[in-house]
């Protein structure tokens, strides 16, 4: 299967126009918006999963590398950090000449879940609030001793 290949049976799939532009083309699966780019005999998925809350970055990413293990958590994508912009990202190359037009639209969707899971964990993150200090009075002494 070629790109051009790949973009026209998608656009046939999914009852929308996918315009190659230069080498890459964007199309929206089930509310992610998914960057489909040829590079050369391999296709790169990527996907922007947003911006990793300020107050829960140690704990988003901690998930995220959880998930990389084995591809647990990812379905055989890549979580990663995006260093220009600091929000998380998800990418997955494939072969291109592997894949049949099932193969092709059955990866597409499943990375299209994929990040469709992780762009509502990131909207929807609330950070783990830091145990209360106790801020109630000490109890009265009696002539220096606690009692």
């Amino acid at each position: 299967m070629t790109f051009s290949d790949l973009l026209q049976l998608a656009s046939e799939r999914l009852g929308v126009e996918i315009e190659d532009a230069g080498g890459a083309a964007g199309v929206e699966i089930d509310g992610a918006p998914v960057v489909l780019q040829d590079a050369g005999d391999l296709l790169l998925l990527r996907a922007d999963l947003g911006t990793i809350p300020a107050e829960g970055r140690e704990a988003v990413l901690a998930a995220a590398m959880e998930a990389n293990w084995l591809y647990q958590g990812t379905g055989g994508a890549t979580l990663a950090l995006d260093p220009a912009g600091g929000g998380l990202g998800l990418q997955k190359y494939t072969w291109l000449d592997r894949l049949d037009a099932d193969a092709a639209f059955e990866t597409l969707e499943r990375f299209a879940a994929t990040a469709a899971f992780w762009r509502k964990t990131l909207s929807d993150f609330v950070a783990p609030s830091a145990p209360a200090e106790d801020t109630a009075t000490p109890p009265p002494s009696a002539g220096g001793l606690l009692v």
